[in-house]
């Protein structure tokens, strides 16, 4: 203590309890400071850090907390010796001390208080942010599968347009039999983005168009009830054979089994028919069609002898190609369903479709 201000407190015995008050103050004072930098708002205290109050203000807290504490501790030392404070200025010091100590101890609580509350309010927060951005995830993905499925649509339409157009002026099967030319459009229309659309869609659109269009086009197609296997034996006869080679292959003849497509009872029949017309002349048995419809019954074990007429026949064909190309996409998309059965072998489930034994005899 410097002797100016011994000399005082000797004089005025009243000083040292001021000066032991004063150093106490400057305690509080500090920790008021502290309480109010923890009071500020967010945008109170963003200011106060860009016009340099709150570090002018931490400085001052620190500066305050650090020049008090230490001549508190040295005036009390100093004093204790001289016995010049008086016990009423020491309890007022520690009672100030103990309220300031209870008054920090219950900011910083209020503090974690507030921290905890701010934690819980930022988790909410995420939650909902996460829910608002997962529902815009959902939204999109939405709307990019309805742009890819209008965009998918638009080609099949193009696509169904195109090979129903090209097939009705003649460009495309000219050569070949109504009955065979049925069939290969049928393939090509349900190997191609209209197939695929209804497959996706489940839908029967493009089918029912299909049969309309072929329907409505000028064809050399019997007119009433017929007989089925006569109507393929006449229609092989008259190709040559390297033609029926062809429709053969088109159809699936010699392929693996692993790369066959699925076929329905109608269409196997043609195509077995087809194949058995491909063979050489004294190979081929005498009634191509008959045999490949037992060949077929033996497999399938539906059939009952009928005739048929032409809408009924390229009605079932189109539903029968339909459902073989819907089989091979689900066979060869990793995550979708698996078909029973062997590759190439199993029946098709063909809906609303004439039963096959309706349409052979």
């Amino acid at each position: 203590m410097s002797e100016d201000l011994y000399q005082l407190a000797r004089d005025v015995p009243l000083v040292p309890d001021r000066v032991m008050l004063e150093l106490a103050n400057s305690v509080v004072v500090a920790a008021d400071l502290t309480r109010f930098r923890q009071d500020q708002g967010v945008i109170s205290g963003l200011l106060a850090r860009i016009v340099g109050k709150e570090r002018r203000r931490e400085l001052l807290t620190t500066r305050a907390l650090l020049d008090g504490r230490q001549a508190l501790i040295g005036w009390v030392t100093e004093l204790s010796g001289h016995v010049q404070v008086s016990d009423l200025a020491l309890s007022r010091v520690a009672n100030s001390l103990v309220e300031t100590r209870r008054r920090a101890a219950a900011d910083t609580a209020r503090l974690s208080t507030q921290v905890t509350e701010l934690a819980e309010v930022v988790a909410r927060m995420a939650e909902v942010c996460e829910a608002r951005l997962t529902r815009v995830e959902d939204r999109m993905s939405e709307l990019e599968h309805r742009q890819a499925m209008t965009e998918l649509r638009l080609e099949a339409d193009e696509s169904f347009a195109l090979s129903t157009g090209r097939w009705a002026s003649g460009h495309t099967y000219a050569r070949v039999p109504w009955p065979l030319q049925v069939v290969l459009l049928a393939a090509e229309v349900a190997h191609g983005p209209a197939g695929l659309h209804s497959h996706l869609t489940e839908g029967r659109t493009f089918d029912e168009r299909l049969v309309n269009k072929i329907m409505s086009t000028p064809s050399d197609a019997p007119e009433g009830s017929f007989v089925v296997t006569d109507l393929l034996d006449e229609a092989c006869g008259s190709l040559a054979e390297n033609e029926l080679q062809l429709v053969a292959e088109l159809l699936g003849s010699g392929l693996d089994t692993s790369l066959a497509a699925p076929g329905g009872p109608l269409v196997s029949v043609i195509g077995s028919a087809v194949e058995l017309w491909a063979l050489p002349q004294g190979a081929r048995p005498a009634a191509p069609a008959k045999t490949a419809l037992a060949l077929v019954q033996r497999r399938h074990g539906m059939w009952t002898p009928r005739t048929s007429s032409a809408r009924r026949f390229v009605e079932h064909v189109v539903a029968e190609q339909t459902a073989a190309a819907r089989t091979l996409r689900r066979r060869l998309t990793p995550t979708g369903p698996q078909p029973d059965g062997e590759p190439g072998g199993e029946q098709l489930t063909v809906p609303d479709a004439a039963p096959a034994g309706e349409l052979l005899s």
